[in-house]
């Protein structure tokens, strides 16, 4: 049976917010949050997992972390349990 799409949705958040802390390293949500260019309060969220954020967030995300949009997108792909296709 497949997860309905809130659930999906919420997976997703969840495990972009455990890459953003995996890749942030011991650097406070203050430092990652200047370096993104964003405010604060997103940068706790997402890194909770309770943010769903938009591409532009997401991109700024990614350049804070010193990485490509393509690579923070590609190692949550990897990191799906039950592969892409369990989302579809």
């Amino acid at each position: 049976m497949q997860p309905s799409r809130t659930k999906k949705n919420q997976e997703i958040c969840q495990l972009l917010g455990k890459t953003v802390r995996e890749l942030s390293g011991k650097k406070r949500k203050s430092i990652l949050a200047y370096e993104c260019d964003l405010p604060r309060s997103v940068v706790h969220y997402i890194m909770d997992g309770k943010k769903d954020p938009q591409l532009t967030t997401f991109w700024r995300l990614a350049i804070g972390l010193g990485v490509r949009p393509s690579e923070l997108l590609k190692t949550l792909e990897d990191k799906i349990e039950g592969g892409w296709d369990f989302f579809t």
